[in-house]
C-alpha cells in the first residue's frame, strides 16, 4: 500500500510529494506564485522510471516546472505530456519541453491540428492521439483511464484517473480563482464561492456536467486534483459532486 501526503497547509509555492509507494508516484509541482495572474498546477506522474506530465503550464512557469520535475525524474525519461485542452495557461511550455525531452503529447484529436501554431510542424508524429470516447493506457505500475469531460470548458478534453494513487485529475473541472494562494481544500464551503462564479462563466451548460458526473461518481477516488484552485481531497468530494449536480452554468443563466 502507497502513501497519501494530502493535508491543508502544504505550502502551494514548493513541489510535493503527493502519493508514493515502491513503484509509484506523484507530485504537485509547486506551481502556483499568487498574483493577479492565473496560477496553473502542474502534476508529475512518475511509475516504474517512466514520466508523464500532467498539465504542464505555460511559458512562465517553464523553469519552475522543469527545476521541480527534474529531482524527481531526468526530463529525458518523461515519455508523454498530457495537455488537457488547448489553452496557453495549460500548453504555452509545449515547444520548450520539446527541448529537453522527447515526450510525445498526449491530447486529445482535435488539437493536434493547432499544434503548429505552437510551433510543431511535425504535429501528428509528435502526438498520440486521443479519440473522442477516451482510453484507458497502461503506464508503469498503473493504468490511467481517460474519461470524456467535452466541453468542461474546452470541447475535446478528458479527466485522467490514475488506478494506483486513485487520483482524478480534472483539468478545468473544480477550478477556483483564490483570494490567496493555497493548495489543498481545508474549508470546502468557503472553497466552493471561489470555485462557483468560475464554473458559471466557463462551463457551457450543466448538461455537460452531469454527463461528466454520471462518468466518474462510481470511482474510488482519493483526490481531485485540478489544473486551477486547489486539490479536493477525499473527505470533501461527496460534497464536491453535490455543488456540480446543483450548478446552473453558462447558456442556463444567460439571460
Amino acid at each position: 500500500m502507497g502513501e497519501y501526503f494530502i493535508e491543508p497547509g502544504l505550502d502551494p509555492r514548493k513541489d510535493h510529494v503527493l502519493y508514493k509507494d515502491d513503484e509509484h508516484m506523484v507530485v504537485y509541482l509547486g506551481t502556483q506564485e499568487g498574483g493577479e495572474d492565473i496560477d496553473v498546477n502542474s502534476y508529475l506522474i512518475v511509475s516504474r522510471g517512466k514520466g508523464i506530465l500532467i498539465d504542464p503550464g505555460g511559458y512562465k512557469i517553464f523553469s519552475k516546472v522543469l527545476a521541480n520535475a527534474s529531482k524527481y525524474i531526468d526530463p529525458r525519461d518523461i515519455e508523454y505530456v498530457y495537455i488537457c485542452h488547448q489553452d496557453p495557461d495549460v500548453a504555452g511550455s509545449l515547444p520548450l519541453w520539446r527541448e529537453v525531452s522527447n515526450a510525445k503529447i498526449l491530447v486529445h484529436w482535435l488539437w493536434t491540428r493547432f499544434l503548429p501554431h505552437f510551433g510543431f510542424e511535425d504535429a501528428e508524429t509528435a502526438t498520440y492521439q486521443l479519440p473522442d470516447e477516451g482510453e484507458t493506457m497502461s503506464f508503469g505500475a498503473t493504468t490511467l483511464e481517460f474519461i470524456p469531460a467535452h466541453f468542461l470548458h474546452s470541447p475535446g478534453q478528458f479527466s485522467v484517473y490514475d488506478h494506483r494513487s486513485k487520483f482524478l485529475f480534472t483539468g478545468d473541472i473544480g477550478i477556483a480563482l483564490l483570494d490567496e494562494p493555497y493548495i489543498v481544500v481545508d474549508n470546502m464551503e468557503r472553497h466552493i464561492q471561489a470555485m462557483r462564479p468560475i464554473h458559471e462563466r466557463l462551463m457551457p451548460t450543466s448538461a455537460a456536467i452531469k454527463l461528466w458526473l454520471d462518468r466518474v461518481k462510481y470511482l474510488d477516488i482519493e483526490a481531485i486534483l485540478p489544473q486551477h484552485g486547489a486539490i479536493i481531497p477525499k473527505r470533501h468530494v461527496g460534497r464536491f459532486f453535490d455543488f456540480l449536480a446543483n450548478l446552473r452554468t453558462g447558456i442556463d443563466v444567460m439571460r
